[in-house]
């Protein structure tokens, strides 16, 4: 991690935000690239608008390095397109669905899986509670807590939900790829909005940082949904962003892209 004065860049198209992101780790050498806060906000609810023709390019540019397309690393975070098939159905009934059905399933179709998924730390996290193996559904606890405020807020310290895990993630391993994402917490106004703050000591920009901004955002649209405030913003903060595991040539032709189409988004916007 830097110890340099981190870069801020913010939008309220999840596209410019990324898009800036990536400029960034591609412009920026390894020696000085300096920790990363990219912000999220000014979109109307529940969703940020995005660009079709960046998405579609950064799809191409996955597809073509054997990577997952945006949308696959995203529902690793929040299976956001299974729950509105599904008919939105309410926290605790859909993690159950997500952790004895869909969990597996991910599990079997792609080994990268075999240390677990985002939405499975935080639907089942397991740990020792009084030397007792428990499991915890910190997303249901967050939102029940949010849900039973009754005039009276509970405190934003209880209102986090944890990825990593030092029992299982602490290793030796010099590449282990799972989990990048160390925690997600909500934050509220006390009235009607809340915002996600999401940390990652490291981010792979180009192979899935698209997808990691987008699951957030939804996981902040599914949490709005099920509390009744209006999510109004992502904090993502990255200790040190990296384009991730392919040549500056081969990323190149997307980055260009990216650069020429930013500013017709931000005239836009």
């Amino acid at each position: 991690m830097s110890i340099l004065r981190p870069v801020v860049f913010e939008s309220a198209n999840l596209s410019l935000a990324w898009g800036q992101a990536l400029i960034y780790s591609f412009d920026a050498p390894k020696s000085s690239i300096a920790p990363m806060v990219l912000s999220i906000a000014g979109f109307k609810s529940p969703l940020p608008p995005e660009d079709s023709e960046i998405r579609k390019a950064a799809d191409d540019a996955l597809e073509q390095q054997q990577e997952n397309p945006v949308a696959v690393s995203g529902l690793m975070i929040f299976p956001y397109d299974m729950w509105c098939r599904r008919g939105k159905p309410s926290c605790k009934p859909f993690s159950e669905l997500c952790i004895s059905r869909y969990l597996p399933r991910l599990r079997r179709l792609d080994k990268r899986n075999i240390h677990g998924t985002y939405f499975g730390r935080m639907m089942a996290f397991t740990g020792l509670k009084n030397g007792q193996p428990q499991t915890i559904n910190q997303l249901s606890f967050v939102i029940d807590l949010i849900n039973r405020r009754r005039g009276r807020w509970p405190r934003q310290s209880a209102l986090q939900i944890a990825c990593f895990d030092p029992l299982k993630d602490h290793t030796g391993q010099a590449v282990r790829g799972f989990p990048c994402l160390q925690q997600v917490s909500v934050v509220h106004d006390g009235n009607s909005r809340f915002a996600l703050n999401a940390y990652y000591p490291t981010q792979y920009i180009f192979d899935r940082g698209y997808g990691n901004y987008l699951g957030l955002c939804q996981l902040g649209a599914f949490i709005g949904h099920e509390t009744g405030l209006e999510f109004v913003r992502l904090n993502c903060f990255v200790g040190r962003p990296e384009l991730g595991g392919h040549s500056k040539k081969s990323i190149a032709p997307l980055v260009d892209f990216v650069r020429g189409r930013l500013p017709s988004i931000a005239e836009a916007s």
